[in-house]
């Protein structure tokens, strides 16, 4: 009887996995394959860190590079530790492209096994990221900050405690400043879902938050969390004025100054005297409508590029759910929410397709999740008809993403810096 157990437990240890089993680790196994891809790619092609990346790779705890809100403070941290974990003499900006990329696609990969059923729905949304060239980005705290907004929404998706998904939150608001809007809707958002737990993911956000930068304001003063480093104008003063003269700069008949190491010349010109935002703002003749008008069409532009395919799938989705009476669920609509963050890329800059890295996997999350929904609906010629455009639009993203991905791909040896788009 004995040497029969052992006998049947030895088997069963030795036992090919059931078909169930296989398919709960297709997905972990399809991240990883295309991790290490990536991974390699990034090493094999190494370039040398420039603008806000270099000033990142500085991160230290020593002025004028202590980690501050204006520059990304969660991203600075993330420098630091890793200058303490790599050996010396390693590539600094090969690991925080790896690891930045890294944490991007496996928040991603997250968020959707929180929304997602099917898992095959969850391999469809690693093929987009990878083919989108976003693991590819040079500038790291966009792909850090859209995995902090994945995992935010991944978390609560999945009924994380309020305390931690409040910590969360402050670290998200703390990668770029204008993530403070999305983390303070956001919190508004969990809590007016979670009304009992709303005290303490408040705490939870307000305790994060004051503890990450009390060393600083004792250290710097209480200008630390809005100009620390920009000479007393302001971090986004001076990056609307670099944006401002990258618009105008192209509508210029003759030679004229570069608009990112220059924008002085193109802000004197349109709004005299001007040094700050609110001065920028309250300008007589309100210019200031002029630029949110270029600014809006740069991303209308910039966007319809993006996600090419995607907008008649939405689109498509979106009609036949009303009919099917498949309204948003909570997690849905806090996905939604995080879309606010846009607003001030059109106010303040304009639309980059680099800052669309945080906002890629939750477009694709949403209109993954709508297939899904529409598939449980009735049967019904409505139904079949748009499931299977959608389809098929999907299926045209996702070689418009590989072609598109070859050509950058093959550019990649040739170049000294990067070929990212925009």
């Amino acid at each position: 009887m004995q040497r029969a157990r052992l006998f049947t437990a030895w088997d069963g240890a030795w036992a090919l996995p059931s078909l169930r089993q296989r398919s709960a680790l297709a997905v972990p196994g399809l991240l990883l394959l295309l991790l290490l891809g990536a991974a390699w790619w990034i090493l094999l092609h190494p370039k040398p860190p420039v603008w806000d990346q270099a000033r990142l790779l500085e991160a230290r705890f020593e002025a004028p590079y202590h980690p501050a809100p204006p520059y990304g403070f969660t991203v600075q941290l993330l420098v630091i530790g890793l200058k303490a974990l790599l050996p010396s003499g390693a590539p600094l900006h090969e690991a925080l492209r790896v690891v930045a990329m890294a944490f991007w696609a496996g928040a991603a990969c997250w968020l959707g096994l929180a929304l997602l059923e099917r898992r095959g729905l969850v391999a469809v949304l690693l093929l987009l990221l990878f083919s989108s060239q976003y693991p590819f980005l040079w500038l790291s705290s966009e792909l850090v900050a859209g995995g902090f907004l994945c995992l935010c929404l991944a978390a609560f998706a999945r009924g994380a405690a309020p305390g931690p998904l409040g910590a969360l939150l402050a670290l998200l608001a703390l990668c770029k400043p204008e993530l403070l809007l999305v983390a303070l809707v956001l919190l508004a958002c969990f809590a007016s879902a979670r009304r009992p737990q709303a005290g303490r993911l408040a705490a939870g956000f307000a305790g994060t938050l004051g503890l990450l930068l009390l060393p600083g304001l004792l250290r710097f003063g209480p200008g630390y969390p809005f100009d620390y480093g920009a000479g007393g104008t302001g971090r986004g003063f001076a990056a609307f004025g670099q944006h401002f003269a990258a618009l105008l700069a192209p509508l210029q008949l003759g030679p004229a100054p570069d608009p990112w190491n220059h924008p002085t010349p193109y802000l004197e010109r349109v709004f005299p005297g001007a040094r700050s935002m609110r001065d920028v703002i309250l300008a007589p003749g309100l210019p200031y409508l002029d630029f949110v008008a270029l600014s809006l069409a740069r991303g209308v532009r910039r966007v319809g590029w993006l996600f090419q395919w995607a907008w008649p799938a939405a689109a498509l989705l979106w009609l036949a759910r009303r009919r099917a009476g498949l309204a948003f669920d909570e997690r849905e609509r806090a996905l939604l929410w995080s879309f606010v963050g846009c607003l001030p890329f059109v106010l303040f800059a304009y639309p980059h397709v680099r800052y669309f890295a945080r906002y890629y996997p939750v477009f694709w999350v949403l209109v993954l999740v709508a297939v899904e929904r529409l598939a449980k609906a009735p049967a019904g010629r409505l139904r079949n008809a748009s499931l299977a455009l959608a389809g098929l639009c999907i299926a045209l993203a996702f070689a418009t993403n590989v072609e598109r991905a070859a050509v950058g791909l093959a550019l990649a040896p040739q170049l000294a810096q990067y070929w990212f788009p925009d």
